[in-house]
């Protein structure tokens, strides 16, 4: 069997946007009350001895804190930085997936945003706390000091994936220092997230078709080369570029298979029609397929493994589609004349493949993007 892809920067799919709390002591239990109160939705963790009504006992802390890890978005912990640290330390991976992080001192008077400043939301968790006690918020991130935007929050406001997180570092630290920075980023998804004078080279606007794009990109392919930057777009940029990737959720991918396809066939057919498209796999927002196939294993299995959602269509909703590459057999089947690209336009809201058909042996894929009106 195949392995998983690990292309996604977003939150587990298990946890939720509520916030815990969880306190050891009776002082911490009382201002855990008091934050829940004014947090709704928010569940309190506390000492079996100390938990008031509606709050859930701690049986060990090390399983409280990796419950609260693994289902919550926010997680507040009323007791000392080295305990939180010490315990969290096995559990954290990286700023894409980890859950916001505030240690608060049991008197409230500092609200320390300890973990996923930005994209998990510490820096304003920690805010909104201190708003609560009284106290201080306490920011160390660098950006926030200086004043500066941050890249990874603003890319989280565009909706957009970042492909490359180790890049991350490096272009923040080049905003901080004013380095300069060129932005490709044709239709303005990052750009309008900005703020005003921020400083960045933007190099293209205005999406156009494959030949368009060519263009823009023999236009400043020496600039690109010459220093850091920003790619903005689903389609694969020039090689050797030292640049920050992000990819918007742009691209439907319609599936249609015989029963039994392997998940391989249909996983490589998938890669191919990307890699011949020139289009990142980090911005497919869905595959899309007829309800017929709702449980064919290996349809399922390929969309596990890009970590997409898949959904399915009824012949009803599709059979009026024009598509290019209508199919007789097809229509015998299922009573429609195409499944992969009736379907990728049908999710996509859009009336123009962005690939054609492409068939293996089992398997056919087409690729949509999304509509933006």
């Amino acid at each position: 069997m195949m392995s998983p892809s690990a292309i996604s920067s977003e939150t587990p799919k298990n946890r939720n946007n509520a916030v815990a709390i969880l306190a050891l002591t009776r002082r911490g239990t009382e201002l855990a009350a008091r934050i829940s109160s004014l947090m709704p939705g928010s569940s309190c963790f506390c000492n079996s001895r100390y938990a008031l009504p509606g709050m859930i006992p701690m049986r060990k802390m090390a399983e409280s804190f990796s419950d609260a890890w693994r289902e919550y978005g926010s997680i507040i912990c009323i007791m000392g930085c080295g305990i939180v640290v010490r315990t969290l330390a096995p559990f954290i991976k990286n700023k894409m997936v980890d859950p916001a992080i505030v240690v608060v001192d049991e008197e409230g008077k500092y609200a320390i945003s300890l973990l996923s400043g930005h994209l998990g939301g510490a820096n304003d968790l920690a805010r909104s706390v201190a708003s609560i006690t009284g106290g201080k918020a306490v920011i160390t991130t660098a950006s926030d000091l200086q004043d500066k935007f941050a890249i990874d929050l603003a890319a989280q406001k565009a909706g957009l994936r970042i492909e490359n997180p180790r890049m991350l570092a490096r272009i923040a630290a080049a905003v901080l220092d004013e380095e300069k920075i060129w932005v490709f980023d044709p239709e303005r998804l990052f750009v309008k997230h900005l703020p005003d004078g921020h400083g960045l080279e933007v190099l293209a606007e205005g999406e156009g078709g494959p030949d368009k794009f060519s263009n823009q990109i023999n236009a400043y392919k020496e600039r690109m080369r010459s220093g850091l930057g920003i790619w903005v777009s689903d389609r694969l940029g020039p090689a050797g570029l030292r640049c920050l990737k992000l990819r918007p959720k742009s691209l439907v991918i319609g599936v249609g298979c015989n029963r039994g396809t392997s998940e391989a066939e249909i996983v490589n057919l998938i890669r191919q029609v990307l890699r011949e498209n020139k289009l990142s796999p980090d911005s497919i927002r869905n595959f899309a397929s007829i309800e017929l196939k709702s449980d064919e294993p290996g349809l399922l299995y390929a969309a596990s493994f890009f970590q997409r959602e898949i959904h399915f269509c009824t012949r009803e909703q599709i059979e009026g589609i024009p598509v290019p590459n209508p199919s007789s057999t097809v229509a015998r089947h299922i009573g429609a004349e195409s499944v992969c690209e009736a379907s990728a336009l049908w999710s996509a809201g859009t009336l123009v493949l962005l690939a054609p058909k492409r068939k293996s042996i089992n398997c056919t894929a087409a690729i949509a993007r999304v509509s933006s009106t």
